[in-house]
């Protein structure tokens, strides 16, 4: 569940994580397995406002963005029912410095950290068609979710050498614990 303007939204999970660990593939999967509706907070010009606002060190900003597009993203799901986040609240503390973060977030949204090895995300983005990023950069977002998801509690679904059908398993069972609904 998330909290919007005092109004509990429940069934809202976010799965969040680096890129290249497949959360955008087992996001979709899991919301369809599971009749859930699949939002994507910070697609399109959202994204980019806070990839700049983070580049250029406005943590202020980077914040209000972050907040901004998770509220309508919960907006949306208490209109369309449960919803799969692709991206959550970890994206955003994965910009800024965690006393910063810590200090005035206040959104906070069941995450599962999807996470993937070093070796592995290369490899997955090595398939990509997108900008590389630097092997320093991609060493500290590794490192920053999984602190993140240690430090919050969170669960981590590692998707190093499973399959997509096994890491989507996974996941569907991990969205399920956190709706307490096992028997979904």
């Amino acid at each position: 569940m998330g909290v919007v303007d005092g109004q509990v939204i429940r069934g809202v999970v976010g799965i969040d994580g680096h890129d290249g660990t497949g959360k955008t593939t087992i996001a979709k999967n899991v919301a369809a397995q599971l009749g859930m509706s699949y939002l994507r907070p910070f697609g399109g010009s959202r994204g980019q406002e806070l990839t700049r606002a983070s580049e250029s060190g406005d943590t202020a900003e980077v914040l209000r963005i972050g907040a901004s597009a998770l509220e309508h993203a919960l907006e949306s799901a208490s209109q369309a029912g449960p919803a799969i986040l692709d991206r959550s609240w970890m994206t955003v503390a994965s910009l800024v410095d965690g006393k910063a973060f810590q200090d005035h977030w206040t959104l906070w949204i069941p995450t599962i950290l999807c996470w993937t090895d070093l070796p592995t995300t290369l490899a997955r983005l090595a398939q990509r068609d997108e900008p590389e990023e630097s092997l320093a950069a991609h060493r500290h977002y590794i490192a920053r979710y999984k602190e993140l998801a240690e430090a919050n509690g969170c669960t981590v679904v590692d998707t190093s050498h499973a399959s997509e059908e096994d890491s989507t398993a996974e996941m569907a069972l991990a969205v399920l614990a956190l709706l307490g609904n096992a028997a979904h």
